[in-house]
């Protein structure tokens, strides 16, 4: 039960972390300098997400929650998730041919996703 609650709570904490870096216009709050998005590129989204699982990696080992044998697995996470991101972009816009509203779902769609692939990808390198 520990294990799975320590899950939804990293899968949560990079919601919350995203949407708070995000920083678009509607929120009531300020963009946080160097991590906030610049713009809605795809290179800036894909910043975004390093930012988001960085700033949660951080604060999982100041409190002593990241265990060192998952070090490299979450340094390899770190460096595939955002690289990954143009791609997941690329579906959406290029190949699904995704416009309005179900473009902004699926867009929407990929807040918890990418966390819960983070992890499942981690877990796996984890594992090996």
């Amino acid at each position: 039960m520990k294990l799975i609650l320590g899950k939804v709570g990293y899968v949560l904490a990079n919601v919350l972390v995203m949407v708070i870096l995000h920083g678009n216009s509607k929120q009531f709050w300020p963009k946080i300098p160097y991590l906030s998005l610049k713009n809605e590129s795809t290179s800036e989204h894909a910043r975004l997400l390093f930012n988001t699982l960085a700033v949660v990696t951080l604060f999982q080992a100041a409190l002593g929650r990241l265990p060192r044998e998952r070090w490299l697995a979450r340094g390899v996470v770190l460096a595939a998730m955002p690289a990954a991101l143009p791609l997941v972009i690329f579906v959406g816009q290029k190949v699904l041919r995704l416009r309005g509203h179900a473009a902004e779902a699926y867009n929407l769609s990929m807040v918890p996703l990418l966390p819960i692939a983070a992890m499942v990808v981690e877990d796996a390198i984890a594992k090996m």
